[in-house]
């Protein structure tokens, strides 16, 4: 039996420094960065997702950034598929995988648990499907499968739709062979009233940063319809310059909803990731380093 990969995986809540920690231990330990994240596929939306610079991205081979417009949807059974295609090549060139961000379930998806997304969709039951209100098409997922429907973000018709398709027709339309990890997985914890300052104060940075030009192009290419549209740092703004809210209000209203969001993150973590280690946000490259001296 082959040896199980060895992986490297970074997570936490948003603005707990993911990125960072990343960089650095990818050129302490001859890594390679993958992006969990499920906005960070897209191209141009770079300041709302706080992805890394070019410069950054020079100083460290990344991955699964920059890889699709942002009209196209993606999905965590793509990011699993994609994801075991670069763990497997990053190894054999001798490197670390190292996977970093805060979509929580697609680390969960690619430590092994199941993926939610392998069942063949019926173009003839989408079209049906998709006369259905969206309240219908709520109400048969939650009476067919309760916890997924906890998992899909029901105002997107889309995802109800295929999660319906799923709940249908079981999980797996054929059997799916995937490695197996030996996942070192780290959390990044700060004390939650430093987390929420540094929450507060990237919120006004993105304004800074000028957030506002990436918000008008969502708006332009779909707004809400897009999976970039409904995400926080995007949302919050739409009001804003559709003329029913001040940008104070905007800025206040993106503050509160990445706090909740962190918090979220946090529970998700705690609770569905198997074996997570925790280090402290202040000394978390320190503690990082001396436990993978030990681990690889």
């Amino acid at each position: 039996m082959t040896n199980k990969l060895k992986i490297l995986v970074i997570a936490g809540p948003t603005a707990s420094g993911k990125s960072d920690l990343a960089i650095a231990m990818a050129q302490q330990f001859n890594g390679e960065i993958i992006s969990a994240d499920a906005l960070q596929v897209y191209r141009h939306l770079d300041i709302g997702t706080a992805k890394i610079s070019l410069a950054e991205q020079q100083m460290v081979p990344h991955h699964l950034i920059d890889i699709l417009d942002m009209t196209a949807s993606f999905s965590v059974a793509e990011f699993v598929k994609l994801a075991d295609q670069i763990i497997a090549d990053i190894v054999s060139r001798g490197k670390l995988p190292i996977i970093a961000g805060g979509t929580g379930f697609y680390v969960k998806a690619l430590l092994g648990e199941q993926v939610l997304d392998f069942v063949a969709s019926d173009p003839h039951e989408v079209d049906m499907l998709k006369q259905q209100p969206l309240a219908v098409l709520v109400d048969e997922l939650k009476l067919r499968d309760e916890d997924l429907s906890q998992r899909v973000d029901l105002h997107n018709k889309q995802r109800v739709i295929r999660a319906i398709e799923i709940s249908r027709h079981g999980q797996h339309d054929k059997p799916i062979q995937r490695p197996q990890y030996d996942a070192c997985v780290i959390g990044i914890d700060w004390p939650r009233e430093v987390l929420y300052q540094r929450i507060n104060a990237r919120a006004q940075d993105m304004i800074d940063d000028g957030i506002l030009d990436e918000v008008c192009k969502i708006l332009t290419a779909g707004g809400e319809s897009l999976q970039a549209g409904k995400a926080i740092g995007y949302k919050e703004f739409f009001p804003y310059l559709q003329g029913h809210v001040s940008l104070s209000e905007a800025i206040t209203q993106l503050q509160q909803d990445s706090r909740r969001y962190a918090k979220r993150q946090l529970t998700y973590l705690r609770h569905q990731i198997p074996g997570l280690i925790w280090v402290q946000g202040e000394t978390a490259q320190d503690e990082l380093t001396n436990l993978l001296k030990k681990w690889l």
